[in-house]
């Protein structure tokens, strides 16, 4: 199952845009939404990240209001003037078709469905608009965006792109020989490409990324990252069950738990690299939440490291809490 499979050229009478980056999609989408001019307020879920939305902010001349929503009654909040970022938190539920429908219908606001943690189930959108981002899936800098006009790749490089080509090579050299100097250059070019994301232009993905894009197998890469997540839950079930599962299916496994620190900790020790999302946001929530990797680039035995590692340290803590008791 190729490109075309989960992201066809039209769905729901919206035509198919590919944009270097999830937030030039959101841009896109608002700029046509709005127009150029006018302002807009767009509820995003709480836990949303900052750096994102000062980008966006930048994209569209600082003339967007970011209003957080907590729960649905916060959702029935909205004015029909404003637009609704509705987040799909890790996996696509059917079950939120039927809401997102309610809320359109009560309030009259414009809905655009994040699907970034669901990228593969982003043609079941229901609101005006859908976007989502495949380089935390495939490593490719496309975004797919689900609007009413038409844009072509580019084929000019953003200074983004640039740098990023360039943090890979010297990702590349240190891995064939490690050195302070090589992992100092490879740490300076991705900051300098972050920074380049905050620019004022929309950018369109280049046509080498979607070339790349195109070539790669999603079927088979969902298949193996379902696998994993399910061999990874499985594990943690029984032998963590003090961790508490967040809903999930094959972007990333997400736990919470109060010793999340530790736990990143020791697995950081143990060259095991989970993630913490949206670290720069203001939801107390995130500061307990750990997401582990089920990428295709695995396999159960690695899953099996994770819970190892993690068994371990679970063991310490026990231990320190009885002495200390």
């Amino acid at each position: 199952m190729g490109f075309d499979a989960f992201f066809p050229e039209v769905v729901r009478n919206k035509t198919r845009n590919l944009y270097e980056t999830g937030i030039d999609a959101l841009a896109a989408i608002l700029e046509e939404h709005a127009g150029p001019q006018r302002p807009i307020t767009l509820w995003t879920a709480q836990n949303f990240c900052r750096e994102s939305l000062n980008r966006l902010s930048i994209k569209l001349g600082n003339r967007i209001q970011f209003q957080p929503y907590r729960s649905r009654d916060d959702l029935l909040k909205i004015g029909p003037q404003d637009v609704l970022l509705y987040l799909h938190y890790n996996h696509f539920d059917p079950a939120t078709k039927e809401m997102i429908n309610s809320i359109r219908q009560r309030t009259g606001a414009a809905i655009i469905e994040d699907f970034v943690q669901a990228p593969l189930d982003i043609a079941n959108f229901t609101g005006e608009y859908a976007l989502n981002s495949l380089r935390k899936l495939s490593s490719v800098d496309v975004a797919v965006a689900y609007q009413n006009n038409r844009r072509e790749p580019s084929i000019e490089p953003t200074r983004y792109r640039i740098l990023r080509k360039e943090a890979e090579k010297a990702k590349t050299a240190f891995l064939q020989n490690p050195s302070e100097e090589l992992e100092q250059l490879f740490l300076k070019l991705g900051r300098e490409s972050d920074e380049a994301l905050a620019v004022p232009e929309i950018a369109s993905a280049h046509e080498s990324e979607v070339a790349r894009a195109k070539a790669f197998d999603f079927g088979n890469a969902r298949t193996i990252r379902r696998e994993n997540y399910a061999h990874l839950v499985q594990l943690m079930s029984a032998t963590l069950p003090e961790i508490e599962i967040l809903p999930g299916e094959y972007m990333y496994l997400m736990v919470e738990t109060p010793q999340r620190d530790r736990y990143r900790a020791d697995l950081f020790s143990q060259r095991v690299f989970p993630v913490i999302h949206w670290a720069d946001s203001e939801c107390p929530h995130v500061k307990s939440l750990l997401s582990f990797h089920v990428d295709q680039r695995y396999s159960t035995a690695d899953m099996e490291r994770v819970v190892a590692v993690m068994k371990e340290t679970r063991d310490q803590l026990a231990t320190t809490f009885k002495t200390n008791a």
